[in-house]
């Protein structure tokens, strides 16, 4: 183990493994859920857009409570564990739910989804929520953090990766003698289960060290003004806010880009595999820039990167593999540093609001930029989702099997290009604007952890 580092190896493994299963659930929601219940479901895309961005602005306040109970509870597993521990089971179920298409009319499939999709949302922010102010509990080494975060999220692209490709290789061929909505049943099945285990293995494994001043817990208001007075809270959460916005455009409307503007839906598996193969491929490289240039400098190149990449979907021509294979390696590249930079990110900003404020709030901080974050992804899929069928995106009957059928306008088929081009690329140059104002160097960090550590070892409170 490396000097200054307290984590084992299988514990960082078996850390990174809840972010596998949480990704395993979030990647089939975000790949294929406003697909299947479009074309599956028979729900109308502006409808199913309604569907989203209800259950986040819900599932974004929840995300702020369950923040403040994590923070404030008392359990012989910690604040953290229990709540990841106890919560899979409920949420391997409510997947597995999402992924029935029930025999009744539109508005009653309408409300069942809107219904599944709530319960599901509300579980994940009692698991996720928790997990996400686990690292800061784990470890307050700085290159350490950045460790763990590369352990997390190359294992979320795994997850991300099994659910991206997993779901089409199962459909369309270990359960293509059924119907599609039978397959996706089915697999909602298998990777429900794979969920609850893996969640239960990252709640007993992990172990919660670092400990914090828990008095003078302020009311939400409050609270979210003393985050907000914080310039690097601000800055990280513009940066947060936009690059996972832009990530979610790309992640809805993959799947339809593939299917209907490039006409590749027998190769689709490999597709949506190729970026996040590439993913994981070079997250130890983003480790590794990270650790030598900073975390500010390496997320600027690789947000930059990706920009320019999502820009040449507007110049990829229907069914050419070669072409569409590298712009899914170089995507992958740019999405490598997107996911794990912000990650390692947000621990240190937690440290600096004990520092400033005297109080640490783990999970309050991370349900507040849940909620502005999730309030903002469900506006923008919602919008993304009006605007395809606006531009005359035709749903699928009732009819299993039909969306293969049905051959999109030319003008759904363009906005689909523009949205998928354009929209991220706007997205990550805002993110990078905040990530230029953010001073979250190694040095700086060092100073506020032996300042933090001097008062407790004094017993001295702002």
């Amino acid at each position: 183990m490396k000097t200054g580092y307290v984590i084992p190896t299988s514990e960082k493994v078996a850390y990174g493994v809840g972010d596998l299963a949480i990704n395993i659930a979030f990647g089939s929601i975000s790949f294929y859920m406003l697909w299947f219940i479009v074309n599956i479901g028979g729900i109308s895309p502006a409808w199913a857009g309604i569907i989203f961005l209800v259950a986040r602005v819900w599932d974004a306040f929840f995300d702020y409570v369950v923040g403040r109970l994590s923070d404030n509870t008392k359990h012989p597993l910690g604040r953290s564990r229990p709540y990841i521990i106890y919560g899979a089971i409920p949420l391997g179920l409510s997947f597995i739910a999402i992924w029935y298409a029930p025999p009744f009319e539109e508005i009653g499939r309408f409300f069942y989804f809107l219904v599944t999709y709530l319960i599901f949302n509300t579980v994940l922010a009692i698991v996720a929520i928790p997990y996400g102010s686990l690292m800061a509990q784990m470890t307050q080494n700085y290159d350490e953090r950045t460790e763990l975060s590369t352990y997390r999220v190359g294992l979320s692209f795994v997850g991300t990766l099994i659910a991206a490709a997993g779901i089409v290789l199962m459909t369309d061929v270990m359960f293509k003698s059924y119907s599609k909505a039978d397959a996706f049943g089915y697999v909602g099945i298998i990777f429900g289960i794979i969920i609850m285990l893996l969640l239960i293995l990252t709640g007993i494994v992990s172990k919660e060290r670092v400990n914090g001043e828990r008095t003078n817990y302020e009311g939400f208001f409050t609270t979210i003004h003393s985050f907000l007075k914080l310039k690097e809270f601000r800055n990280t959460y513009g940066l947060f806010l936009f690059n996972n916005v832009g990530v979610g455009i790309i992640m809805a409307l993959f799947i339809f880009f593939l299917s209907d503007v490039l006409k590749v839906e027998g190769d689709a598996t490999l597709f949506m595999a190729i970026p996040l193969v590439s993913a994981i491929v070079c997250a130890p490289f983003w480790n590794q820039m990270s650790n030598r240039y900073g975390k500010r400098l390496a997320y600027i190149i690789g947000s930059i990167f990706l920009s320019l990449v999502m820009l040449l979907v507007l110049l990829l021509p229907e069914k050419n593999v070669l072409y569409t294979t590298i712009v899914c390696i170089l995507a992958g590249i740019g999405i490598s540093a997107c996911q794990i930079i912000p990650m390692s990110i947000i621990p240190d900003i937690i440290d600096i609001d004990e520092h400033k404020n005297g109080i640490r709030r783990e999970g309050a901080l991370n349900g507040i930029l849940q909620l502005m974050q999730k309030v903002a992804t469900g506006l923008s899929i919602a919008g993304v989702s009006l605007i395809i069928e606006f531009y005359g995106y035709v749903k699928a009957d009732e009819t299993a099997g039909a969306a293969q059928a049905i051959v999109q306008p030319e003008t759904a088929l363009t906005a689909i290009r523009i949205l998928l081009a354009v929209a991220p690329a706007v997205c990550f140059v805002i993110s990078i604007l905040c990530a230029w104002k953010l001073n979250v160097s190694k040095d700086r960090f060092n100073n506020i952890i032996r300042e933090l550590e001097s008062r407790k070892k004094n017993g001295i409170e702002l």
